[in-house]
């Protein structure tokens, strides 16, 4: 890639959103565990929750501060749990692969709705529950940058096809409940995939839909998760849309042109 004013600016917005997605993770994680253990979300300044300490700055360096402290904390020497770095560096590679793949402005738009992903895929993983603010919050972001983009990147009649797969999914979901007896998928992740309808196409969010089921069960597996065990599935259906967006284009081009 030739260093032109475009790279070097590009590379530029690159790094500073990287850092600042990172960012995003170490307060969206401690803002998430605040809220698991029933505290205020954002109450008083970040604290070792075994000591109580308060962090300096120093201490909150996005993953160099849990490297460097090799995953302790650095007054009383308890292990820092490892979701605050696995947090810290999704948020900065979302952030980074976005900047690279979707030009401004309209790149603004799908950093939000990541960020608004990350926030709901960490508290599904801490309580199995996608809270309807941040739901509401991903369709309202949709529709402020309809209005600021122009209506560039939204189409009604895509929208509505592509609400067609949620809807299907459910009525899938509700005939499989009541022939076994119990639940099958949650009702959160199918009101994710609604508000996913509003930024994806039918193709990209079956293929979503996909690589969401494949994450899972890779993880499953790898993690030795015993059958049966309750699993969520938004932190998997949230990173399948973002690789979706990222490289899905080429792979629905490639699958398409085989009829």
């Amino acid at each position: 890639m030739p260093l032109n004013e475009d790279t070097i600016l590009t590379m530029y917005l690159a790094f500073w959103l990287t850092v600042l997605g990172a960012a995003l993770g170490s307060f969206l994680d401690c803002a998430v565990s605040r809220w698991a253990a029933g505290e205020r979300m954002f109450a008083g300044r970040s604290r070792c929750f075994s000591c109580g300490h308060i962090l300096s700055v120093f201490d909150l360096i996005p993953v160099f501060s849990w490297l460097f402290r090799r995953g302790k904390c650095g007054y009383c020497g308890e292990k820092i749990p490892a979701d605050c770095l696995w947090a810290e560096l999704a948020g900065g590679s979302i952030f980074l692969l976005l900047t690279l793949t979707i030009p401004p402005p309209a790149l603004f738009q799908w950093l939000i709705w990541a960020g608004l992903l990350l926030a709901l895929g960490l508290a599904d993983w801490a309580r199995q529950i996608i809270p309807n603010r941040l739901l509401l919050a991903l369709a309202i972001n949709r529709i402020v940058w309809f209005f600021v983009l122009k209506g560039e990147y939204f189409a009604i009649f895509e929208t509505f096809l592509a609400c067609i797969v949620p809807a299907a999914l459910l009525a899938l979901v509700l005939a499989g409940e009541w022939l076994t007896g119990r639940e099958l998928m949650g009702g959160g992740d199918i009101k994710l995939l609604f508000a996913l309808s509003l930024y994806l196409t039918w193709a990209q969010l079956l293929l979503t839909l996909l690589s969401g089921c494949l994450l899972g069960l890779v993880w499953a597996v790898l993690s030795g998760q015993r059958r049966g065990t309750a699993v969520p599935f938004g932190p998997f259906l949230a990173a399948g849309a973002v690789l979706t967006v990222c490289w899905g284009g080429p792979l629905l081009q490639w699958y398409f042109s085989l009829f």
